[in-house]
């Protein structure tokens, strides 16, 4: 097959939706499939890589193709999505796809536009559909009906979750397939406690609550840190950047909290697993989530996880099974779910080993990458059959 997808970011820009495209784009090569991706060039990527201005690149056997944004804000937007539809457009009329896979918005906007006579397959993530308000109002109103016209243009919308895929049909999705993230399981594995607190500078009888997270609201970092307060000594690293940090930090300082709540910051992706596994129990209390890749990772480190019952992580987390749910924007009730995981063990072990379970099972990327494959071939077939 050839397959021309389309990301508004892609390595070395780095992020949950970056990383699924990257691992779908370079097993489909390995598979001996052609896939070229046409995407941003945006400001300074998240990890150190030499070539990140190069227009025309390969990595890993992937054709990356990268368009110019302008720094404006919405403005930048607009044009470096009609710049990544023109690059398409010629691509496409040198190389003949056999359907295009654009991956969340504005790139998918891009594929409805480059769709013509193509198959159009669509991946949802999470907040490209408006779902979640982490954008003011007004920009989501206008975004809201390109969107619509985006999805009902596609002939699949994958979905990573039933929650999202519930969405898409609500704003007019035809054909919804879901397939979850993945997890790479060779990172986020099983590590030493004691040996990592130790080279961390932790003591190794404290209760650490540890929670990786975009400082942004849908998060709910603020009501965590409140869950947090009533239990005595126990201490909370909160790992991530974003635009509420600021507010978070004087949280901490109204509530007299500062020996007890950490943020670090962000941290490279590769460097989590030694944090979660320090943890007494992972805690992030999302108020919208489309999936929640945090939660595999911690589940995937056979840490007990607390989430909220919100979107994709009911996807995830079988409340007092593999996890444990509660209501989001509760500051009590996740209190009381934390302080039951750090003083019943047996409890505590059980979720964290079923968990585990749950993710050798289900978000492998071993098996996330052959369910994708499947929907291919089916867009493939199709084509096939008109």
């Amino acid at each position: 097959m050839k397959i021309l997808m389309q990301q508004w970011a892609y390595y070395p820009w780095v992020g949950g939706a970056e990383i699924f495209t990257q691992h779908l784009a370079e097993y489909m090569v390995a598979k001996g499939h052609q896939v070229d991706i046409v995407t941003g060039m945006l400001g300074q990527p998240s990890i150190e890589y030499a070539d990140w201005r190069k227009e025309v690149d390969v990595i890993n056997g992937v054709n990356v193709y990268r368009v110019k944004v302008p720094g404006i804000k919405y403005a930048g937007v607009l044009a470096g999505v009609l710049r990544m539809f023109a690059r398409s457009l010629k691509l496409d009329s040198q190389y003949d796809y056999d359907f295009i896979h654009s991956h969340i918005y504005p790139a998918m906007v891009c594929g409805a536009l480059s769709k013509r006579n193509k198959k159009l397959l669509i991946t949802l993530q999470g907040g490209d559909i408006g779902e979640f308000k982490e954008s003011a109002r007004l920009i989501r109103t206008l975004e809201t009906p390109s969107i619509i016209w985006t999805l009902r243009r596609a002939d699949l919308v994958h979905c990573v979750s039933t929650y999202l895929a519930e969405a898409a049909k609500r704003l007019g999705a035809g054909n919804v397939a879901v397939v979850p993230n993945g997890v790479d399981t060779s990172v986020f594995r099983p590590l030493d406690r004691h040996q990592l607190r130790e080279k961390l500078g932790y003591n190794a009888k404290e209760k650490i609550i540890v929670s990786t997270s975009r400082l942004t609201p849908k998060n709910g970092m603020d009501y965590l840190i409140k869950a947090i307060k009533p239990l005595g000594n126990v201490k909370l690293i909160i790992i991530g950047e974003g635009e509420q940090r600021k507010s978070l930090e004087n949280l901490v300082r109204s509530l007299k909290m500062k020996n007890r709540v950490i943020l670090l910051g962000a941290l490279p992706h590769r460097e989590l697993p030694q944090y979660l596994a320090i943890a007494d129990a992972f805690c992030r209390p999302s108020v919208n989530e489309g999936f929640g890749i945090s939660f595999i990772e911690s589940m995937a480190c056979r840490i007990p996880t607390i989430g909220t019952a919100v979107g994709g992580i009911t996807d995830i987390i079988n409340n007092g099974e593999n996890g444990m749910l509660v209501p989001p924007e509760d500051p009590g009730t996740l209190s009381k779910a934390i302080q039951k995981v750090i003083e019943d063990g047996t409890m505590a072990k059980r979720i964290a080993a079923n968990g585990y379970q749950t993710v050798k099972e289900k978000f492998t990327w071993e098996r996330v990458l052959k369910d994708m494959e499947d929907v291919y071939q089916i867009l493939a077939s199709d084509r096939a059959a008109a």
